[in-house]
């Protein structure tokens, strides 16, 4: 930079508005150029991107601006300015000889903070949702800088101003050569920590859609690479559980595969999820994938399969009730009821289909009686092992319903009717006859718990109490039901609880 100049520029008379006037021009004409020149030399590693999008609000000097889109060469500008800024804006727009087409401008109200960060919205989603917008601050109202601060906690925004060390107040200019390019810190770098608490409280309320839209945001935006490595995992938690909760296997296990690999790759340098947990991500990946299988076999109409495939209906259970589970600690036992009948339902059909026998399509004619237990319901004759059948169910109707003349086949077979053909066929979830009209009775009852349900066939909802009741119950006959199968129920269990991320997110 030429220092004559600057010298001789410093040294001009300032005594009245003609000098004032004369000195300006001398400083526009002969040293901003210069000014401009020296800026981008000194400030340009400081930017280590291409400034797509400009946002400047315009006070009462043009070189601040103008020295930024010198730096910057940005595709578009938009200029906040007021009544009174906008010569200034006219001078930027000259002195930087933008086109037309490089800028839009939007005149403000110097107080109203809304009215400015509207117009930082809309040309944020006019321009598309920007990755990163550039808001250059240094001109402008408290007013524009506040709204700047608004849009900062919300859009994911570079913050820049020009400062100087050297201000020069009897000339109201900085010193030329001390002009200064200023980034600050993603306002979210501040106030991330909220959103990643509010996250987080959100996943511990069991609300995978509700976190999983914050931080995918937070993912985006948060500048700190470990911090955002943390996140992109629980977002992808929270989209698996999501999914999972949904019945929308295929994507659930998509989101748990892409997660496993995560922490596989960053086993070595990230170890924010204990050992315990990465093991429990890795049974519940895995559990799902064999979940995928399922929608293929509804498609080709073969859900018979899914009943005799252990791989496929143990999986579906633990579902079922790890669902119920978290609807239970949500306080909806209406839609928790549901899952624990589903659930009970399914014990029956797979108990069920173990003698040849499918709920939905009831084929007596393929009956497999055990001989040991019932050996009248498993001779040659067809015809004549279901008349025995008959039989034995007309008793057990007898007994719970207090009825006669009950002697019927059911097709299809309800949830008490599944039961109750398991009875008269002394499946292993009955030890003895007294058991079997005892607990029957108790199904019973609990299918008139659920029947009575709002989602069912009543009008009002289920209690606590009858929840809890019903809940036990079913509970307690699926860890038979596991003994009985050689399933580990205490295993089962821990495989399917919730993982949640770990709160040490922050800094």
């Amino acid at each position: 930079m030429d220092q004559k100049k600057v010298e001789k520029w410093m040294g001009m008379k300032r005594e009245t508005k003609e000098h004032w006037k004369k000195a300006d021009d001398y400083y526009d004409k002969q040293l901003f150029g210069e000014i401009t020149e020296d800026y981008i030399s000194r400030q340009g590693s400081k930017l280590s991107e291409k400034v797509m999008y400009l946002v400047a609000s315009v006070g009462t000097s043009y070189e601040p601006i103008a020295l930024n889109i010198s730096l910057m060469k940005p595709e578009k500008v938009l200029f906040l300015y007021t009544k009174e800024s906008s010569d200034v804006l006219d001078k930027v727009v000259e002195v930087c000889k933008l086109p037309p087409s490089k800028y839009d401008k939007k005149q403000v109200s110097d107080v109203d903070v809304l009215d400015i960060y509207q117009e930082i919205k809309h040309s944020y989603l006019e321009w598309g949702r920007p990755e990163k917008m550039y808001i250059d601050f240094t001109g402008g109202t408290k007013a524009m800088s506040i709204a700047v601060a608004l849009a900062g906690s919300i859009i994911n925004v570079q913050l820049v101003y020009v400062g100087s060390n050297n201000y020069l107040k009897s000339l109201r200019k900085p010193g030329p050569g001390s002009e200064e390019l200023h980034l600050i810190a993603n306002p979210l770098e501040v106030f991330g920590d909220l959103e990643i608490e509010k996250a987080y409280k959100l996943f511990d309320e069991y609300n995978y859609a509700g976190a999983a839209e914050i931080l995918k945001e937070l993912k985006r935006k948060i500048p700190d690479p470990s911090i955002r490595t943390r996140l992109e995992n629980a977002y992808l938690l929270a989209c698996a559980y999501e999914k999972w909760d949904a019945l929308d296997f295929q994507p659930a296990y998509d989101s748990m595969k892409e997660l496993a690999d995560n922490l596989s790759r960053d086993s070595h340098t990230i170890h924010h999820m204990s050992d315990a947990d990465v093991q429990k991500l890795k049974q519940q990946k895995e559990m799902l994938q064999k979940l995928t299988d399922i929608r293929q076999c509804i498609l080709e109409k073969q859900n018979e399969k899914i009943l005799d495939t252990n791989d496929l209906i143990h999986p579906l259970m633990a579902t079922m009730l790890q669902n119920a589970r978290v609807r239970e600690k949500q306080e909806k036992y209406d839609m928790a009821t549901l899952l624990y009948y589903r659930l009970l339902e399914m014990i029956g059909q797979r108990r069920l289909y173990g003698y040849g026998l499918y709920a939905s399509r009831m084929d007596y004619g393929k009956l497999k009686a055990n001989p040991d237990r019932t050996p009248n319901m498993a001779t040659d004759s067809g015809e004549a092992n279901q008349k025995e059948l008959g039989k034995c169910l007309e008793m057990i109707r007898s007994e719970i319903f207090k009825k006669k003349g009950m002697n019927f086949l059911p097709d299809p077979a309800s949830l008490l009717d599944i039961f109750l053909l398991l009875g008269a066929l002394k499946d292993d979830l009955f030890e003895n006859r007294e058991n079997t009209v005892r607990q029957l009775k108790r199904i019973r009852k609990m299918v008139y718990l659920r029947n009575n349900s709002i989602f069912a066939h009543g009008l009002g909802p289920v209690g606590a109490a009858e929840y809890a009741e019903f809940s036990k119950f079913v509970e307690n006959l699926f860890r038979d039901y596991c003994r009985i199968e050689k399933l580990d129920y205490k295993k089962l269990e821990q495989n399917i609880e919730r993982v949640f991320p770990p709160k040490n997110q922050g800094r």
